[in-house]
């Protein structure tokens, strides 16, 4: 008997559509033939290395304009993720309860195991920042950040140039980027798609948090803190949110006693 079929269909940016693979992969566990829908073409080399769903494409329009009815005729379930997250639970746990899912908040991305370590150039540790670093500054000196971190570990650049977005690299894969990510010994940058992919590949994150505390505002709720970032998808892991606008030096600090973890 063939196997009912389940799609999810994710429509939001980089960090968005990375929560709802969380769904797409429960809905495979639960014994759907479960496909993941999804507007970013550099995700797709990366969910393909997850035998638990199939990745497609789609352009927004066709999708929502045309398609929705065709969808809906050839799937049994169709998941699609919220026009507004409720902000009271991890994307993970809220994409999978509507799914009709155990709302657990971890999630899972591959890469083949023959890239995940080599050595450390020049015996030192290796910690991949996000260029996006520099958009969510909020008034800290980066250049001073990055030359004190030089002076004790490798640095390794990831992502885009901080004056573009997602939209902007549709047409270049990521999977460059998480490959060094998933051989660095740590990652620091704000919450976007990179933590989501980091923490995702198993890479210990620290994380910036002033741009939760701005979206805070900007929400007129004060819980943020507890359902944005990596440490709260992943409670019993190794992520480390960085209190709001600490020093430098508080920073060098605690990726000293992170790396050491």
């Amino acid at each position: 008997m063939n196997k009912k079929k389940a799609i999810v269909v994710a429509r939001g940016w980089l960090g968005d559509t990375i929560a709802c693979s969380a769904a797409a992969s429960s809905l495979s566990n639960k014994g759907y033939d479960t496909t993941l829908l999804i507007r970013w073409p550099q995700l797709k080399p990366i969910f393909d290395t997850d035998t638990r769903f199939h990745t497609q494409i789609y352009g927004r329009f066709l999708t929502y304009k045309v398609q929705r009815p065709l969808i809906r005729s050839l799937f049994d379930v169709v998941i699609t993720e919220p026009k507004g997250w409720n902000y009271k639970e991890p994307f993970t746990c809220q994409i999978r309860r509507i799914a009709g899912c155990d709302p657990a908040p971890e999630y899972q991305l591959f890469l083949p195991a023959s890239l995940r370590k080599i050595p450390n150039i020049n015996g030192l540790p290796t910690v991949c920042i996000a260029r996006d670093i520099y958009k969510r500054s909020y008034h800290r000196d980066i250049p001073d950040l990055i030359n004190r971190l030089s002076a004790f570990y490798n640095i390794q650049w990831v992502g885009l140039d901080p004056l573009l977005n997602s939209k902007h690299g549709k047409k270049h894969s990521l999977m460059s980027d998480a490959q060094y990510i998933y051989q660095a010994d740590l990652f620091i940058g704000p919450e976007g798609g990179l933590l989501w992919l980091a923490a995702g590949l198993g890479t210990k994150c620290i994380y910036l948090t002033e741009h939760i505390l701005a979206l805070e505002k900007t929400l007129k709720t004060n819980n943020l803190l507890q359902v944005l970032g990596s440490k709260n998808h992943f409670p019993a892991g190794s992520h480390v949110p960085i209190p709001a606008y600490s020093t430098n030096q508080d920073i060098i600090d605690l990726v000293a006693v992170n790396i050491q973890l």
